[in-house]
């Protein structure tokens, strides 16, 4: 694939900010977790000061375990079905991440709706990265809905957490047009190439706000 494709991203930020300690993330992910490996390969060659405490996924099957357990991350699978409600089921995750004194709990690719005592479990400590150009095409099928309806320009977000679905302040965000040429795999493609620009650089931006919080600083 083409990747000299013309996008946006805004805000214009493009360095990495400097943690020490290094800051302390936990990922969410349901699938192959391309945005899981690229934050492991800024990890790995110290270009970014993140520490990967635990990979939680709710598949078994998901490709994002093999990617830890090739990096010696730990991971853990919380399936929905294994627990009795979906009360059980968010017990578990909020415990597993506390146990891991998590500063940041990372969205990429979490198929699965968060009830809001999970959100405020982490409040504003939470940050999704979603297909589309929020609040445009929120849910699921972001990239097939953009296209379906005739839209000339897409991209991916990243933004804090809310109960409300896909809601929350916006931290960066990527744009990118759609062509005639362009399908739905085309548009994939190119969205997540743009994710794993705009992924790492979000982190960055939200851990400092969070430890600009712990230490006061507005």
């Amino acid at each position: 694939m083409d990747k000299s494709f013309n996008y946006l991203i805004s805000p214009e930020i493009i360095q990495l900010r400097e943690f020490s300690p290094k800051l302390k993330i936990a990922i969410l992910a349901s699938g192959e977790g391309s945005n899981f490996q690229e934050l492991i390969n800024l990890s790995k060659s110290n270009r970014f000061d993140i520490d990967i405490k635990i990979l939680i996924t709710n598949k078994s099957a998901a490709g994002c375990i093999s990617r830890a357990q090739n990096s010696n991350i730990s991971y853990k699978v919380i399936k929905g079905s294994d627990y009795e409600n979906k009360d059980y089921f968010e017990d578990e995750i909020i415990n597993t991440i506390k146990k891991h004194d998590i500063e940041l709990v990372v969205m990429a690719g979490w198929m699965k709706i968060m009830s809001s005592k999970f959100v405020n479990a982490f409040k504003n400590k939470i940050i999704n990265i979603h297909p589309s150009l929020l609040p445009s095409f929120k849910g699921s099928n972001a990239i097939k809905e953009a296209i379906k309806s005739d839209s000339k320009i897409t991209g991916c977000s990243v933004h804090f957490v809310e109960a409300e679905v896909d809601s929350g302040s916006l931290i960066m965000q990527a744009a990118l047009s759609i062509s005639d040429k362009d399908d739905l795999e085309t548009i994939t493609k190119k969205i997540h190439l743009l994710e794993h620009k705009i992924l790492p650089l979000s982190i960055s931006q939200a851990g400092y706000i969070i430890r600009s919080r712990f230490m006061g600083n507005d």
